[in-house]
């Protein structure tokens, strides 16, 4: 009786670790997708939407981090191709064109995730917002944005960054409350930045 327990309990380990390896091959793939033009459109917002998308959206999550740099310092390490490639499995945000103003558009790597952005606020050394154009995961997101706010501190630089989405199904859940499950793993990505500086 204890055998074929283990032996079921084998089985099914087996199977769920081949279909996790599915599953990973099939978002890596979707994720290609997306770096080469393709992938799943989301609603972009406009300059005009944002704010009131960030105070409104399903869910949206802040960490602020202070920076012992002056904010040009801080602006230039968020505008280089390869932000957040420190954090395991992302291979970082990379510029479609050499120029960063207003229009322009960038794509987030990650192994098992990616999305196309398009930038609706940029204010130097002050304010990054953009909004996203494209996403690797099917009808899962209807829309989301991020928001980088810089402030000059006495001691450096305070910057605040906002992530905000809003799904396309579900949207009646009560997303705000994973927030603070969330934080801490912003928090632990946006720290990096300072080996950038």
């Amino acid at each position: 009786m204890l055998t074929n327990i283990i032996i079921v309990l084998a089985v099914l380990l087996v199977l769920g670790a081949l279909a996790a390896g599915v599953a990973a091959l099939v978002l890596r793939g979707w994720a290609k997708g997306v770096l080469a033009g393709g992938g799943f459109s989301v609603r972009p917002l406009t300059a005009e939407q944002l704010d009131p998308f960030l105070t409104d959206a399903t869910f949206a999550v802040t960490v602020r981090r202070e920076f012992p740099f002056p904010p040009h310092k801080v602006w230039d390490a968020l505008q280089l191709n390869g932000t957040f490639s420190w954090i395991p499995l992302v291979n970082g945000i990379r510029y479609r064109d050499d120029y960063r103003r207003e229009g322009a558009s960038r794509s987030f790597d990650g192994f098992l995730f990616a999305c196309e952005e398009k930038i609706v606020t940029m204010a130097q050394h002050a304010r990054l917002s953009v909004t996203g154009t494209r996403i690797s995961i099917p009808f899962a997101i209807d829309a989301f944005a991020q928001d980088y706010k810089l402030a000059e501190t006495a001691g450096g630089t305070a910057l605040t960054w906002t992530i905000a989405f809003r799904p396309r199904l579900l949207t009646f859940l009560p997303l705000r409350w994973a927030a603070p499950f969330v934080k801490p793993f912003l928090s632990l990505g946006i720290r990096g930045l300072a080996a950038r500086i």
